[in-house]
């Protein structure tokens, strides 16, 4: 089997027949057990009509934009960008009606948010659900994801 040991070095033009038809063989074979894979996952959950009459069709539409491109209007864009700047700054200054915050909290800082969230007394004292790798308390997105997926199934449970 090929072992690219660096790929932005490696010459594609420099490679064997042998092990160019091989490469292709290996994907041609696990391209269609992934295939295989899929229908059957697709039957067991009743969706084949879904594929069939919504993706299928929408393949021809989806790959003449991936080829061509989108044409988009770069003033309508700055008007979009500039609504969801301003709606992230009301949602961030709500958070500064908490108690647990501090008006001279930085929200965009990781050791605010991290104090504010788990080690502040008067904090909000949650548990981290996730470390950094120095063992900090993590205020990663996907572990943010996660804490707030934990807070919400405790508040179902009430």
């Amino acid at each position: 089997m090929l072992t690219i040991s660096n790929p932005k070095t490696f010459k594609w033009s420099e490679m064997s027949l042998h092990d160019c038809c091989e490469g292709n063989a290996y994907d041609t074979h696990f391209t269609l057990k992934l295939f295989y894979l899929i229908t059957e996952k697709l039957e067991e959950l009743g969706l084949t009509n879904l594929v069939e009459n919504v993706f299928v069709p929408a393949t021809e539409a989806f790959s003449e934009m991936e080829y061509e491109g989108l044409d988009v209007d770069m003033k309508q864009l700055e008007v979009v960008g500039r609504q969801l700047s301003n709606k992230n700054i009301n949602q961030e200054d709500g958070l500064y009606d908490f108690d647990q915050v501090q008006k001279t909290d930085n929200l965009s800082s990781n050791h605010d948010l991290a104090d504010i969230l788990y080690i502040r007394e008067g904090g909000f004292e949650f548990y981290p659900p996730d470390r950094t790798a120095n063992g900090a308390p993590s205020v990663s997105a996907p572990t943010l994801k996660l804490l707030l997926e934990q807070i919400n199934e405790e508040l179902k449970s009430r």
